[in-house]
């Protein structure tokens, strides 16, 4: 009888520690869906290569388009964050792979359904609900982004995308680091507290950053804000026309004339017209702002100071 026990006690531990779907690693979480239960419903039948092939948004205003040719996919955020990974049906069916997990495609309710295979405390697309929609992600090629870019704090952004390096300066100091795309569906980042994705505006700008905490780094409410190339925000917005609104989903947007930026969760608008966040530092976009000239504090070769 100890023998059983015993045998039964060590195929429940075996079966505890297996996991499935994905690899390590903290990538944050998202606000379009964060889920931890790994009880995923696979009943319903996978949809075929044929239904899949073109565009299709959920009701977040998410946008999801799939080329089952070329195996890949592309998928773009309501706040305008652009990435591109691996579709396939090696295993006999279609699957996604998103931030290191598969997603079944399942046909449900007249439309797509998104299910992971395992689960995680890391962003998920798990449920997620899309009907068929427009097949433009509206992308940008990576050496847009070369350049020097500032936000109306004099935060300062020098990028290179020959180099996939960037460099930021502010008054109170400077850092430098890498530039990447893991092509695992959520696009182009710098390591800069963590992962810094770029929402680049339609004209390619102006961009803001999302931030999702890394293992090392977290966010700390620096270099958020609107960039715009040279710190010439005259050049590319009416700033009379400037402001801050909150959506129909609740959502607090920025608009400057030109553009619409989504602000991370947490923002409000202050008395003053300027948005801050929880612990009081107000968002770099809003109001006419003088150049900062990182040179008075780092030195005349600070746009060229690559390690």
């Amino acid at each position: 009888m100890k023998q059983i026990t015993a045998l039964v006690l060590a195929l429940t531990l075996a079966l505890s520690l297996t996991a499935c779907g994905g690899s390590g690693g903290d990538t944050g979480t998202d606000t379009s869906n964060t889920n931890t239960n790994d009880t995923n419903d696979t009943s319903a039948p996978s949809m075929t290569a044929e239904e899949l092939a073109g565009g299709w948004v959920d009701d977040n205003g998410n946008t999801l388009v799939i080329d089952t040719e070329d195996g890949t996919y592309g998928y773009r955020t309501y706040y305008g964050r652009v990435g591109r990974g691996d579709y396939t049906e090696d295993t006999g069916k279609p699957l996604l792979d998103y931030d290191n997990f598969n997603y079944d495609l399942l046909s449900e309710d007249g439309g797509l359904t998104l299910r992971q295979n395992g689960s995680s405390d890391r962003e998920s697309l798990d449920g997620a609900h899309f009907g068929q929609g427009e097949s433009e992600l509206y992308e940008w090629p990576i050496d847009e982004l070369d350049g020097v870019w500032q936000d109306a704090l004099g935060e300062t952004l020098v990028i290179d995308s020959g180099r996939m390096e960037y460099l930021a300066y502010s008054k109170d100091g400077m850092t430098s680091g890498s530039l990447a795309d893991q092509m695992d569906g959520k696009g182009i980042y710098l390591f800069l507290n963590g992962y810094a994705y770029v929402c680049m505006s339609d004209d390619h700008n102006s961009f803001t950053l999302f931030f999702e905490a890394s293992d090392s780094q977290s966010p700390d409410g620096t270099y958020e804000g609107v960039f715009y190339r040279d710190g010439d925000a005259a050049s590319y917005t009416d700033l009379s026309t400037a402001a801050f609104s909150e959506n129909s989903s609740g959502h607090l947007t920025y608009y400057d004339g030109v553009s619409l930026f989504y602000l991370p969760d947490g923002y409000t608008v202050g008395d003053d017209g300027k948005a801050y966040n929880a612990d009081g530092k107000v968002f770099g976009a809003g109001w006419e702002a003088e150049v900062y000239d990182p040179a008075a504090d780092w030195g005349e070769n600070w746009a060229d100071n690559w390690s």
